[in-house]
Order: C-alpha cells, then sequence, then structure tokens
C-alpha cells in the first residue's frame, strides 16, 4: 500500500492550541447527526430537482423564475445546486477530472524536479482550466446576494 504525505507549504505556521475536554467532545457532529444532514439534503435536492425540471428553462434561469415565484428561496439552493443541476454527474465529473488534472500535474513538477513545486506555473495551470467554474462561482455568489 502506497503511504500519503502531507507537505506544507514554507510559509505556513504551526499553532498549537490547548483544548478543552468538553469542547473536544461535542465540537463535531456525531454520524448520526451527518446522515441525518445527508437525508435531509437529499430530500431536498429531489425536491428542488422536480421543481427545476418542472420549467421550461436551463436550470439558472428555472432557479430565478422559481425563486420570483416564491417557490423556491436562496437558502434552500446554496450548497446543494450540484445535487440539483440537471447536469449533475458531467458536473461531478468535470471536477474530479479538474482534481486530477492539477494533482497530476503537481506530481510530474515533483518527479522531475527533486520533489519541489513550482507554484506559479501550477496556479497558472490551476487558472487556465478554472474558468469554467470561477464563472458558477459568481452566478451562484450573485444568487445569494
Amino acid at each position: 500500500m502506497k503511504s500519503k504525505k502531507v507537505s506544507f507549504s514554507d510559509f505556513s505556521t504551526c499553532r498549537v492550541y490547548i483544548t478543552d475536554p468538553y469542547y473536544e467532545k461535542n465540537k463535531s457532529y456525531s454520524s448520526t447527526d451527518q446522515k441525518v444532514f445527508q437525508n435531509e439534503a437529499a430530500c431536498d435536492a429531489c425536491r428542488i430537482k422536480h421543481l427545476v425540471t418542472s420549467c421550461s428553462e436551463p436550470t439558472g434561469l428555472a432557479f430565478r423564475q422559481l425563486m420570483t415565484q416564491g417557490l423556491l428561496s436562496r437558502q434552500e439552493i446554496l450548497g446543494i445546486e450540484h445535487l440539483v443541476s440537471i447536469n449533475a454527474n458531467k458536473e461531478l465529473r468535470g471536477r474530479r477530472a479538474y482534481i486530477d488534472l492539477v494533482l497530476g500535474v503537481q506530481k510530474h513538477m515533483r518527479s522531475k524536479n527533486a520533489n519541489t513545486v513550482d507554484v506559479e506555473k501550477l496556479a497558472a495551470v490551476a487558472v487556465a482550466k478554472s474558468a469554467g467554474m470561477i464563472g458558477k462561482a459568481r452566478r451562484r455568489a450573485a444568487l445569494a446576494a
């Protein structure tokens, strides 16, 4: 089995915090809580996807139309856009391909340059391939405003 490792930037700093045992025990959601949240999100996504597919407009315009009609609120779609999109599987494959590309370029740089990465070149690759994602993020931000 290949071991995994984490590397930190030269600009990173380490901060050690003293934890409160009560806080440590209660700081995160239990697995039961997480399953409840996932089920609620899935139910909301199904309901919203049904509403979106009932509209004749593309997904983004359908959201606006449904909000104008009072059938949907901004809060309901924030965070689950990827679940209610008509092209959800295509978008998921696109995000995974983007991640694989950037990590692949990083791995190639490390193998060719004594385990070092040219962060400027890696950033250029990431930005060049993320133009569509930036546009979608801006549209989501406009919906949230």
